[in-house]
């Protein structure tokens, strides 16, 4: 994303006639403090999940930090360096972008009521349905259970583990297949290992199986790691919002914050909708959307605010209007880019990865 930023930057400034050195140059310079804010607010929020946040989260925290700043390094640092060198060495003169995506002018601001409309009825329905199912949300990770996976030698229809599970008392179990028809992931409110085992050995006599791992998690500790969950969360948004006023203003600050917990709802929504349940891996997944969103939004607050100082004739609608035309074919190629790799974990990821990725999805789309 800091790469393509730069990129969109030095494009502008050789169409402006400058040479390719001095393109380079202030085309960094123009791009650093979006590229600084945007993984700035993310470390900021990284730190407070860490601070308050429980072992799987922290651990989130660190190497989301680790990335941040290994990214901000390789895009401002070691590119430009790379460059450099090709003027120098390479004689380098020229440089030819691709324009994907040509200059549009949308009027973004005219079709906001209808946005607004459509999102308050995907976020209202979502949060309706998440209250209505209660405990039912949560995984074993925040309501307390037993998880267990199984390797057959044969593949197993979920189906007949459903069965099963029946005839136990446990028919409304998760069961879900991890990566391949032979291996099955089975959630339970109770620990009843022994017994599942049992009844498989009886119902698949023929089929073989080992039990690879049994993870129990008690209620107090789900409730535990809920709280933390949301503390974490809700501390990471108060830490991007004192940043944002303060490279900003407090209205950027406030729009910064209301549009992340709009795409965090629209996620939450979804994913209540679609009956998936949260759990530690849905917390990361919420909290990469955070980062994103509020990493796309500082990027536009910060060509509203050179427009600002460019444009002198023309409303404060018709800035906002150009900025965000103007960075669109960014923001499309970086989150397609992205959306190619949660594609793929979504459809090739397995059962585990699956929530996960489909989360991303909406958030990134959101």
């Amino acid at each position: 994303d800091a790469n393509v930023l730069i990129f969109e930057r030095i494009r502008e400034e050789l169409h402006l006639g400058k040479t390719l050195r001095a393109a380079i140059a202030s085309g960094y310079h123009r791009a650093f403090s979006a590229i600084l804010d945007s993984n700035v607010t993310t470390i900021v929020a990284a730190a407070l999940i860490f601070k308050f946040g429980s072992g799987p989260i922290r651990g989130f925290a660190v190497t989301l930090t680790i990335g941040l700043i290994a990214n901000l390094i390789a895009a401002v640092l070691f590119s430009r360096w790379i460059f450099e060198l090709m003027c120098e060495q390479f004689d380098l003169a020229k440089l030819r972008f691709m324009e994907i995506f040509p200059l549009t002018k949308i009027d973004f601001i005219g079709k906001r009521r209808i946005c607004y409309m459509v999102s308050t009825v995907i976020i209202v329905a979502g949060l309706a349905l998440f209250i209505a199912r209660g405990e039912k949300n949560y995984g074993v990770d925040f309501s307390g259970g037993t998880l267990q996976q199984y390797l057959f030698t044969g593949p197993v229809k979920t189906d007949d583990v459903r069965s099963v599970l029946k005839d136990l008392g446990f028919g409304s179990a998760s069961i879900q297949q991890y990566g391949n028809p032979k291996e099955v992931i089975i959630r339970t409110q109770s620990d009843i290992t022994n017994k599942l085992e049992a009844a498989f050995r009886e119902k698949f006599k023929g089929n073989a199986f080992q039990i690879l791992r049994v993870e129990t998690v008690g209620p107090a500790v789900g409730k535990n790691l809920r709280q933390s969950a949301v503390i974490s969360l809700a501390l990471g948004l108060l830490g991007i919002l004192v940043y944002v006023m303060f490279r900003f203003n407090p209205k950027y600050g406030a729009a910064g914050v209301i549009a992340l917990l709009h795409d965090v709802l629209i996620a939450v929504g979804a994913l209540a909708l679609t009956g998936r349940q949260f759990d530690l891996t849905i917390v990361a997944a919420l909290l990469t959307i955070a980062g994103y969103s509020i990493n796309d939004t500082i990027v536009i607050f910060d060509r509203i605010r050179e427009n600002l100082r460019i444009v002198k004739k023309g409303s404060l609608e018709d800035v906002v209007n150009l900025s965000v035309n103007q960075t669109l074919g960014r923001t499309i190629l970086t989150t397609g880019v992205t959306m190619l790799v949660v594609v793929a974990l979504l459809i090739f990821g397995g059962a585990v990865l699956n929530d996960f990725a489909f989360c991303l999805c909406v958030g990134f789309i959101s």
